[in-house]
């Protein structure tokens, strides 16, 4: 279902920011299952991603007065749960388990052969070559295909040039490509 339109979101922010809390609500329920979505596809896991969702939203309530409206409040709440996800990712790098990135690609499709032959196995074998990919290739792709993002607005979220953005986009999808033809055969 698609959200109202963002004339609706600018009247519940000057609402909010009137002090009706109601009105910060109805934004919430509006948005809270696509940062989930979103987040979830970024950190695979549902407690975190829960904990991005609620990070978020406390960190849109706290600074909504900062709201410039130069994107849409969608937007907004993407780019603070883009950058959760970064504080997620960057302590769990300071653990010592053994990045999926080190693994080898031998390695990976060896652990994956299994689920050529079995096509709902394909989510989770997509899913797990999304996050080797780059941080930026990834953030872009989830942002794309998963979030719907317009590449205007995903250039504004990584503060990169909108042609940026596209290059990303396109060098993450053949590299993905890539990868599960490697997983095929």
């Amino acid at each position: 279902m698609e959200p109202a339109p963002a004339a609706d979101d600018a009247a519940l922010i000057q609402g909010t920011l009137a002090g009706r809390r109601q009105d910060f609500d109805v934004l919430v329920e509006r948005y809270q299952r696509a940062v989930y979505a979103f987040a979830f596809r970024f950190v695979h896991h549902h407690e975190q991603a829960a904990d991005i969702v609620q990070i978020t939203f406390v960190q849109a309530y706290t600074h909504l007065a900062q709201f410039a409206g130069r994107a849409s409040f969608k937007t907004w709440l993407h780019q603070i749960a883009l950058n959760q996800c970064r504080a997620v990712r960057r302590t769990e790098s300071r653990r010592h388990d053994v990045p999926l990135d080190e693994v080898s690609d031998a390695t990976l499709v060896a652990a994956t052969a299994g689920s050529a032959r079995n096509p709902s196995g394909w989510k989770t074998v997509l899913e797990r070559l999304i996050a080797r990919l780059p941080l930026r290739q990834r953030a872009v792709v989830t942002l794309r295909v998963f979030s719907d993002l317009p590449f205007k607005d995903i250039a504004r979220i990584e503060g990169i040039s909108e042609n940026s953005a596209k290059v990303n986009y396109h060098h993450a999808i053949a590299r993905l490509r890539r990868w599960m033809t490697e997983t095929e055969s």
